[in-house]
């Protein structure tokens, strides 16, 4: 990053605001330079770690379970358990479904149990205080757990269903199978349907609003809707660092979503700690402040 003068044209030292020669405000340009998406993520990490109240073996036993998800052999219901978190994480900040998770487990412990709920026991679970009380979403668990028996009965498991579709091919196959759990699955969208795909170790970044406004920030995509070009950002991110997708996703959602985690949250919605990024000089949002400053 370098801070030019617009009055002047001489470069001031970076903590500058205004110019040593002439004296007027600077002008800020970024670096020629830009940084690779490895470093961008290498920064991102560092920042994470080095502003944590955890130490390094607390972050990594606590985060280095996300390296192991495209390694994973999952079962029938653990399936479904990452489609019933997926679904009443949607629209939610994290904390606050943290602390009903395990009572949302409880109700819908595994398909086998949730098909053979009547509509007493899906009005019983809507009435219960210890969970998020949205009809939309319970209904949507109960209906889903009847896909994803239907399909298990058809393939044996749903994993053999994942190899069927077998979305790590080629982009085609991909999106076939993202449409596939579009039109099958209630609940499902744009984001969500990547938000399980992601979760369940495919080869595909969650393009959520935290992510999006992190590579907005960064000039790294134009506008909210680029999904596409932040996905391939995220595999880049991935490709260059060697770590897994879903690692790249966890660091990145935990850099810009309040949390409880010990961690520092840094690039938040509202009133991020810019003063703590490593990235400052190449973000958007910080330099734009900092010429209304």
């Amino acid at each position: 990053m370098s801070m030019i003068c617009s009055s002047c044209s001489k470069s001031i030292d970076s903590d500058s605001f205004y110019c040593k020669y002439c004296g007027v405000k600077v002008h800020l340009e970024y670096s020629t330079k830009p940084l690779s998406y490895g470093d961008i993520f290498n920064k991102i990490h560092s920042t994470l770690r080095e502003t944590t109240k955890l130490s390094d073996t607390e972050f990594d036993a606590k985060f280095g379970i996300y390296k192991m998800y495209e390694n994973r052999s999952l079962t029938d219901d653990q399936y479904y358990s990452i489609l019933v978190d997926v679904i009443f994480y949607s629209g939610f900040k994290a904390a606050t479904v943290d602390k009903y998770i395990k009572n949302i487990h409880n109700h819908f412990p595994s398909i086998d149990v949730v098909i053979k709920y009547t509509e007493s026991d899906l009005i019983d679970i809507a009435n219960d205080p210890n969970i998020i009380q949205n009809q939309s979403k319970i209904r949507a668990c109960f209906k889903n757990a009847l896909v994803m028996h239907e399909i298990i009965q058809k393939h044996e498991s749903f994993s053999n269903y994942v190899d069927f579709m077998n979305p790590n091919k080629d982009e085609k196959s991909l999106y076939n199978f993202k449409h596939a759990l579009e039109r099958q699955f209630h609940f499902l969208g744009g984001i969500t349907s990547f938000h399980f795909m992601t979760d369940i170790g495919l080869n595909v970044i969650k393009p959520d609003r935290v992510i999006i406004r992190i590579f907005k920030r960064l000039s790294l995509i134009e506008h909210d809707k680029d999904i596409l070009k932040a996905i391939e950002i995220g595999r880049q991110m991935s490709k260059s660092t060697g770590y897994p997708i879903r690692y790249i996703d966890v660091i990145l959602v935990l850099y810009g979503q309040l949390n409880h985690l010990g961690i520092v949250s840094i690039c938040t919605e509202v009133n991020p700690k810019c003063e703590l990024c490593k990235l400052k000089q190449n973000c958007s949002y910080y330099m734009s402040k900092e010429e209304r400053a």
